[in-house]
């Protein structure tokens, strides 16, 4: 009896002592990390600065589209009389001011949007890139979990079968085994046989949980790259839309350029036969106001260059100037220059006779820039010198100022070299490196180069700049 009672007392202790396995599955308390990301500040400024850029093209442009408006309506209103008239041309020639101006914003917005395309494009294509690899751990991850889902679902089987065969048993069967244990000996062996299948239990639970455990995690590992994933395609998709609509507005902007050029062809050419016709009925010849700018522009950098002596004066179209060079100037006297003597701006009328102009400084009538005074007058009249002076260039085109002469006339009082320009001529008289007085013929008049008929285009330039020739001409 005692032996029982030591038996069950035993039993008891033992059951109670946590022998038995504490069915428990770990909760996963770790965090998913997240991804802080410092402002990016000087991205940001570089966003403001792009936004501000395409306000100012947008406001400009808009602008434009209003000045257009109003030119096409009084273009309108004047074609009811007649297009042959200085107002008509003069709205025109505006009308082409705008669109040039149109051609220009719409270049320079194109380039700012290739500019962001060409920036868009490598930023897309290392998404791609990354989208890619992403796309390779995702389906990774997926074959890692399938794998441990297995490997789990077979030890989680067995643990289930372990679980139903505890069930059915009972804690009580285990006990009464114990109880009715004959003596020690076969109490102890039963007692070892119950640890021995309760600490395989504890095992089976353990491996389950750990099972589990890796299976969480790689499932946490597995939702945080499908999360990468999605950003990612994500932002992909929202930079390629940017560069589709970007691609949109240089295709629009290309279109717009070419119907803009082509209405631009033809107000020229209806410009400069208008102008033709206008200029031949009342004698008022001038230049034609469409000339290719970048011909302008050439022209006047050699002029330019030529007066500040940026190059020499081989290299335009000067010969040799002997032992004079345009810069030993002395007291005028002849035909030598003047050195730091107003005297220099006392000049004569280009065309002795012909006062009256068609085209004054610094514009035509319709707003355009004119750099000169244009002196309508015969084919072959005289053209003479304003002022005694040394011939600087001479050349022959058959587009701008087609045969024109510069002359050097020394420097005014405040040192600023002296410059004229007689333009159009139909012949030159004179060459390079030449002196001449002040009244001597040095050209006769014609309608060469960018010209609506026979005139004088006549120019002074201070130190290379333009001025105007009318505060300084007199007709003796």
């Amino acid at each position: 009896m005692k032996l029982r009672v030591l038996s069950l007392l035993m039993a008891i202790a033992i059951l109670t002592t946590g022998v038995s396995p504490i069915y428990t599955f770990a909760e996963d308390t770790s965090e998913a990390g997240t991804t802080t990301t410092a402002p990016a500040t000087t991205e940001k400024s570089a966003d403001e600065k792009k936004a501000e850029l395409e306000k100012t093209l947008a406001d400009k442009k808009a602008e434009i589209e209003k000045d257009l408006a109003t030119a096409m309506e009084k273009l309108e209103s004047l074609e009811g009389d007649s297009k042959e008239t200085q107002e008509y041309i003069d709205a025109l020639d505006q009308k082409i001011g705008f669109i040039n101006e149109e051609l220009t914003l719409l270049e320079e917005e194109n380039t700012a949007v290739q500019a962001d395309i060409d920036e868009l494009t490598p930023a897309i294509e290392e998404n791609e890139e990354q989208l890619e690899e992403l796309g390779e751990q995702v389906d990774e991850a997926k074959k890692d979990l399938e794998k441990l889902e297995k490997k789990f679902s077979s030890i989680y089987e067995a643990y289930c079968y372990r679980l139903r065969v505890m069930y059915i048993s009972g804690d009580y069967n285990i006990l009464t085994a114990l109880i009715t244990s004959n003596d020690i000996s076969s109490f102890l062996t039963r007692f070892e046989m119950i640890k021995s299948v309760s600490k395989s239990d504890t095992e089976l639970l353990k491996e389950v949980n750990s099972r589990m455990e890796e299976i969480t995690s790689k499932q946490d590992g597995l939702n945080e790259r499908v999360k990468s994933y999605e950003a990612k395609q994500s932002e992909l998709d929202a930079q390629k839309q940017v560069l589709v609509d970007k691609q949109t507005v240089i295709e629009n902007n290309t279109q717009k350029i070419a119907d803009d050029k082509i209405s631009l062809a033809k107000d020229r050419a209806e410009s400069d036969a208008l102008l033709a016709k206008l200029t031949s009925h009342n004698k008022q010849y001038t230049e034609f106001r469409n000339e290719d700018e970048e011909l302008i522009a050439q022209v006047e950098s050699d002029i330019r260059a030529l007066i500040s002596g940026a190059k020499s004066p081989d290299e335009i179209v000067i010969p040799e100037l002997g032992d004079r060079t345009i810069t030993d100037a002395s007291e005028s006297s002849g035909g030598d220059v003047y050195a730091n003597s107003n005297a220099v701006l006392n000049m004569l009328y280009p065309v002795p006779g012909n006062y009256s102009i068609s085209a004054g400084f610094p514009n035509y009538s319709s707003g355009k820039y004119h750099g000169g005074l244009d002196f309508p007058c015969p084919t072959g009249s005289n053209v003479v010198a304003a002022q005694s002076g040394i011939v600087l260039s001479v050349k022959r085109l058959d587009y701008s100022y087609g045969y024109h002469i510069l002359i050097y006339h020394g420097t005014d009082a405040q040192g600023r070299s002296v410059v004229t320009l007689y333009a159009h001529n139909s012949s030159i008289l004179v060459s390079a490196g030449q002196s001449v007085s002040r009244g001597e013929v040095i050209a006769k008049s014609g309608s060469t180069g960018n010209s609506t008929g026979p005139h004088c285009h006549f120019e002074v330039r201070f130190d290379g700049t333009r001025v105007n020739p009318t505060n300084y001409l007199s007709k003796v």
